[in-house]
């Protein structure tokens, strides 16, 4: 994932290499591994190694965060969230910010990570969150759903669970959402269409490609965000929101804490070479 950011009138210049498999997880694995690599802009010199996962965690947090402040209301006070992973704890974290009256949460995880992440998440957010026995028992009743969870085989949330109006979903790993939920969405958007459009697994892109609705619908976070068209109109409406993740968000989160880690002196200094090797 290389991207070229101009920031602050610097060229910010870096690439994530990423592989994700859910069946890490089974193996006590983590389900994405990977790295971030900064270049100066200059001279196109490696000037930064760093692990990508915390990155990737935090950048999805925050555009959550953002896409909240649009797209949920304001006085949303309960969450219904599906996994209990590291994503969801950045999730839940940028959402609290976002949301200054959530308060309760119910979370489902097939495993026993749920109990884990309620205790830890309750204690770091002040929310009183609720383990699950299952998926339909979070999601029923909740006007706001949130789901990221490792495995993206066949959709873990159903149509039928999700109430008719005034509803907010959250889609933030692959195939979650049955696709056919997107037929009574008044609005579905992604983080850039044609980059989920490439990937083709997340729900959106699954229920374009089934003809479950057109590509026309389905619109961008950006022109939202910069003010170019309207966030939420109505508590009625009902929004669906899923983000593939850009690469410029991470290099952009990756080159303020390359910049932080000099500020304070911390990090290691790595020798590429005395002299190179010419063959």
């Amino acid at each position: 994932m290389p991207s070229l950011v101009l920031s602050d009138g610097e060229e910010v210049f870096g690439c994530k290499s990423i592989g994700a498999m859910p069946s890490n997880v089974a193996l006590g694995l983590p389900r994405a591994t990977g790295l971030i690599t900064l270049f100066d802009a200059k001279t196109k010199m490696p000037r930064c190694v760093m692990d990508a996962q915390v990155i990737s965690a935090t950048r999805t947090g925050a555009v959550s965060l953002l896409a909240a402040q649009e797209l949920v209301p304001r006085d949303t006070q309960e969450v219904a969230l599906i996994g209990a992973g590291v994503n969801m704890r950045t999730q839940l974290l940028g959402l609290r910010a976002a949301l200054p009256s959530l308060r309760h949460a119910r979370v489902y995880s097939e495993g026993p990570s749920k109990h884990r992440f309620a205790e830890e998440m309750s204690r770091r957010t002040q929310m009183m969150i609720r383990p699950a026995t299952s998926a339909e028992e979070a999601v029923r009743g909740a006007s706001f759903v949130v789901t990221c969870v490792s495995r993206d085989d066949r959709p873990v949330v159903q149509d039928r669970w999700i109430g008719e109006r005034g509803v907010t979903v959250f889609s933030i790993g692959g195939y979650e959402v049955e696709a056919s939920l997107l037929s009574r969405m008044d609005r579905v958007v992604a983080d850039r269409w044609i980059d989920v459009k490439s990937r083709n697994y997340q729900t959106h892109a699954v229920a374009v490609a089934q003809g479950i609705i057109p590509e026309s619908r389905v619109e961008d976070l950006g022109p939202i965000l910069a003010g170019q068209r309207a966030g939420r109109t109505s508590r009625q409406e009902s929004i669906f929101f899923s983000p593939v993740g850009l690469a410029f968000e991470d290099i952009l989160v990756a080159d303020r804490v390359f910049r932080e880690a000099i500020r304070r002196g911390v990090g290691q200094r790595l020798r590429l070479w005395d002299l190179p090797d010419w063959i």
